[in-house]
């Protein structure tokens, strides 16, 4: 009985890890879309050198994507970017506290 569970668990593990590898393309293409847009954004407006994202959210609605996602900079700044429809402007809030992962 353990051992069918286990193989069972395995087989679940397994499904999974394919999922989350068939939609990593996807994923990665909609980022590429709109990282070098925020990333010059934030070069313009803020003097920001992105460092990387954190906290990428991109969902599909009603056709069109919306992405929400915290942006680091490399000395250390924070910020909030949300970008309502494909061919919207990121809105961008700085974050008071760079410490504070939740801003």
């Amino acid at each position: 009985m353990i051992r069918c569970m286990v193989r069972r668990t395995a087989q679940i593990a397994a499904l999974a890890a394919c999922l989350l590898y068939a939609a990593a393309p996807t994923a990665l293409a909609l980022q590429e879309e709109w990282g070098p847009v925020l990333t010059d954004q934030m070069l313009v407006e803020y003097g920001c050198d992105v460092a990387f994202f954190s906290q990428v959210a991109e969902r599909d609605v009603n056709g069109d994507v919306i992405v929400i996602a915290k942006v680091h900079c490399v000395d250390k700044r924070t910020f909030d970017a949300y970008r309502p429809g494909s061919f919207e402007v990121f809105e961008i809030h700085p974050c008071e506290n760079p410490e504070n992962r939740v801003c």
